[in-house]
This record gives structure tokens, C-alpha cells and sequence, in this order.
């Protein structure tokens, strides 16, 4: 051990730095204090904060700022609200059923309505000219299940559930009796009771029930964590007085606790906590298929039935509520894409979002008409050059009578892929081959100084390839989309 004389103090250097701050904080304090009659004030620096060390603000900090913001204050801008949830996608081009896709959605433009008018203003839409058409992810899931029967499905939370028919008349593959509950967040498959004997349901989800409405049935399965396993099936509920396959439109009430469902000439009402229907108006509900409450709008929204394109809301249900239409055309204009089906999707958020899943189809290649006339052309250039050409005026005739020969001169070579277009398209004028794609457009909506419904220049377009092993009944039906 070292010997250190009495008196002699070690120097810490910590000590000294602390020792050497205060005295400079003191003659600070001292130079303010001597500035403190001048007329005329010395400038200081800005003040910087330094960060507290966690769990170090004590009672003697209250005066210091909190994250609390102050009157007039704004956020920053965002473009889009932060949220753990996808779009997912349910085709049936896998052999044995479905596959679910998980997309992630772009972010909305900032909502940052104009305040010139509609037409003095330029509205920037990011669509693209030439949209990239990009191909899906592959499947996050693959779900065993009865294919062609996209609208049995249904989603409640996390979890999204396949309502099909499992006996041995659908020849299903998984035992009948069996309800298959995906969770998309966890990818975990359970098991519930079956929807037995169900021909054509119309499922409808409120918070966490599904109701089916079915020919010859209502019925409702609770889906509570809660839920003892053996008390675990589907209640039978009175019957309602219409028939499902005359419902037009469906949707549930402002308060949750109403169910209500609309065919060509009226309205009726279902009240969950009662359990009775009864008549709610001699109109129908002005939507197409499902309509959305948006609770920060107070509005109902949903696809208008006579009108392609604008979003048509109401502030309330039935009665004589007038009813209004957006501003824009959302779906399509592109000369080249025929519509074929609509799905109106419901995001959420402090700034309402959806998303427009459309179906279109484009022609690729060309119809047998422009390949006639393409042939009648090289006829006249044959005339005009002294050939023979009565082979030629011969294979035109079978052409047109869907009878086509395979010709022998090199100038119409392309006749016997003619006709082969001919018999495996849809005749003489129909078109050669359709691709389908999903055009996504996803948007916020808000009220202009006006009171009119707009997308406020929100609008983010893409686009991406159906799967070509997909069943026609895809085609049939609006497409399965859900938000969770």
C-alpha cells in the first residue's frame, strides 16, 4: 500500500468539472444582476434543455413543460396515420380453396382542400399514366375450403372466418361442421361450429357477432374470447320478413345496436338488443350492397346503385334524408379498362380512409374484326400486285362463317391463328384474350367550405394482376377485401 501524506487530497476530476460549472454559473448570475437597471438589456442565448434522465423529474419539476400542446399549437404534417393494419385479399386459385394476401397500403397524400373552385383549380391526382401493374405477394395463408364461394366469408377483429358449406353434396374437404377462424396478425387457424345448411348467407359483423341471413334463417354467432367452448354455436333468431335474395343494401346503425336491411320498395330494422324486426320505411336505402358509418363524419357512405364512380352518404337512414353524391369519380376512366366489380372498403382513422377495390379487365391482342381487316387490306395488295388471291377471299369467307381453313400463300399466314382465335374466343367480334387486374384506390374524405364530399386530392392509385388460376365466380362477385 502506497503512503500518502496527511492533508494531501486526491483530485477527482468529476469534482473539478462540477466545482468549475458552478463558479461560472455564479458569475453569470453576478453579470445579470449588475445588468438588471440598465435600459437596455444585454441579449442572451437561447436556452438549450438538456434531457432529463429517466425517472429523475421529481415534484420540483412541475413547472417544466410536458407533452401536453399549448393553445394554437399544431401538429406536424403526417401523411398518413400510423397503424398496424393491412389490407388483405382472398382469391381461390389455390386447388384445394383460398389464399389470403396481405398488403400494405401507401400512405394518403395530406388532406389539403383548395379553396379555389373546382374549375380553377388543378387536381392532382397521383394516378399514373401508365400504371405499373405489379403482382401480388405470394399468400400469407392458404385456407382449405368449398372454391367459387368468395362471399362467405367474413371478418371480425383480427380474425377472418370461412362460412362454407363442409358436407358430402359440396364435396368440401374438411369435415362438415367445422367453421375455420384465421388470425391474421398471429396466422394461427382455430375451429368453430359450422353454418350448416347455408345456400346463399349475406354475413353482416357487429363488433364481435356475425349475423347470417340466409333463406329460411337468421342466425348469430358470438365470437367473445369469453365464450365457454361447449356454449360455442350459432342462436337461431327470428325469422325476418324479407327474403335474403331481395336484399339490396345493408347496414348497421350509428348506435351498433341496429341491423338494417332494404330491398326495392322498403326498409326493415333489426334490434340486436330486442330481438325483433319490424318495418323501418316504405323506401330503400340508397346504397349498393354494404354501407359504412363514419362517426367522425356522421355519416352513412356507400356505393351508389345508379351511378358508376361517385360515393353517395346520408346523415341518416330511410325516411325522406336527402341523399348526396361525392364530388369525384373514383372509379376508372382509362378508355382501355372495362369495370367488371366494386368493393368499398372502410379504414378508419381521425381522417376517414377507404380504399376503392375494383375489378377491371383489359382486351390484349387484338379482335377478330381488326384481324379481318388487317386481312382485307393484304387482299387489296394482292389485287393491286396481279396476284391470285381467290385462296385468300376463300379463308376470309371461312373466317366469317367460324369455319376457317388453314391457307397455303405466305402473305396470310397469320389466318390459321385467326381462326384459332375465333373458336377459343367469344366469335367473330369478340376479343382474344382478357386479363383482370385489382385497381386499388386508396383516399381520405372530408366536407369542403361548400358541404360538398370530397377526396381533397388524397388519391393514391395501383394497381395489381389477378391470379390467372382464380374460378370465374371471382369475376361474378365484388371483390373480398377486408381492413384489419
Amino acid at each position: 500500500m502506497r503512503y500518502r501524506p496527511r492533508g494531501h487530497r486526491v483530485t477527482n476530476p468529476l469534482a473539478a468539472a462540477l466545482s468549475t460549472a458552478s463558479a461560472a454559473a455564479a458569475d453569470a448570475l453576478a453579470q445579470a444582476q449588475r445588468h438588471s437597471d440598465c435600459e437596455s438589456p444585454p441579449h442572451h442565448p437561447p436556452l438549450v434543455r438538456m434531457p432529463w434522465p429517466e425517472g429523475s423529474r421529481g415534484e420540483h419539476d412541475a413547472h417544466l413543460p410536458t407533452g401536453k400542446r399549448s393553445l394554437g399549437e399544431r401538429d406536424a404534417p403526417r401523411t398518413s396515420e400510423p397503424t398496424g393494419q393491412h389490407l388483405y385479399l382472398i382469391f381461390d386459385d389455390w386447388p384445394w380453396g383460398y389464399s389470403i394476401r396481405k398488403l400494405k397500403l401507401p400512405p394518403r397524400s395530406p388532406h389539403q382542400p383548395s379553396l379555389r373552385p373546382l374549375g380553377q383549380r388543378r387536381l392532382r391526382w397521383r394516378e399514373p399514366r401508365r400504371p405499373e401493374h405489379k403482382r401480388l405477394p405470394p399468400p400469407c395463408i392458404c385456407l382449405e375450403a368449398t372454391r367459387c364461394l368468395p362471399l362467405f366469408f367474413a371478418a371480425v377483429g383480427t380474425d377472418i372466418i370461412a362460412a362454407h358449406p363442409r358436407n358430402d353434396f359440396w364435396n368440401a374437404p374438411v369435415p362438415k361442421c367445422i367453421l375455420p377462424i384465421v388470425d391474421v396478425r398471429s396466422l394461427g387457424v382455430r375451429f368453430g361450429p359450422g353454418l350448416l345448411y347455408s345456400a346463399q348467407p349475406i354475413l353482416i359483423t357487429v363488433r364481435d357477432e356475425v349475423f347470417a341471413l340466409d333463406m329460411g334463417s337468421f342466425r348469430m354467432l358470438s365470437m367473445k374470447p369469453l365464450c365457454p367452448p361447449h356454449e360455442w354455436s350459432w342462436c337461431d333468431l327470428p325469422l325476418p320478413p324479407l327474403k335474403s335474395m331481395d336484399v339490396t343494401s345493408f347496414a348497421v346503425g350509428s348506435d351498433g345496436c341496429t341491423i338494417f336491411a332494404s330491398t326495392n320498395c322498403a326498409t326493415f330494422a333489426f334490434d340486436i338488443v330486442n330481438s325483433e324486426w319490424k318495418q323501418f320505411s316504405n323506401c330503400s336505402l340508397p346504397f349498393a350492397g354494404p354501407a359504412k358509418y363514419v362517426h367522425v363524419l356522421d355519416i352513412f357512405v356507400g356505393l351508389s346503385p345508379d351511378t358508376y364512380g361517385p360515393l353517395c352518404f346520408c346523415r341518416k337512414l330511410g325516411g325522406d334524408e336527402k341523399v348526396r353524391f361525392s364530388k369525384e369519380n373514383l372509379l376508372s376512366k382509362d378508355p382501355a379498362e372495362s369495370h367488371v366489380s366494386v368493393t368499398l372498403v372502410y379504414l378508419g382513422g381521425s381522417e376517414p380512409g377507404f380504399c376503392l377495390v375494383e375489378c377491371v379487365s383489359i382486351t390484349e391482342g387484338k379482335s377478330v374484326n381488326m384481324r379481318l381487316d388487317e386481312c382485307d387490306q393484304l387482299v387489296k395488295c394482292v389485287d393491286e400486285g396481279g396476284g391470285n388471291c381467290g385462296e385468300l377471299d376463300q379463308l376470309k369467307k371461312n373466317v366469317d362463317e367460324g369455319d376457317g381453313a388453314s391457307g397455303s400463300m405466305h402473305e396470310c399466314g397469320e389466318l390459321d391463328e385467326l381462326k384459332k382465335f375465333v373458336d377459343e374466343g367469344d366469335g367473330a367480334s369478340g376479343s382474344m384474350h382478357d386479363r383482370y387486374l385489382y385497381r386499388l384506390t386508396t383516399f381520405s374524405l372530408s366536407f369542403d367550405n361548400n358541404g360538398d364530399l370530397t377526396t381533397g386530392e388524397t388519391c393514391v392509385v395501383q394497381y395489381y394482376k389477378v391470379p390467372e388460376e382464380v374460378s370465374e365466380a371471382i369475376y361474378l362477385v365484388n371483390p373480398v377485401a377486408f381492413w384489419l
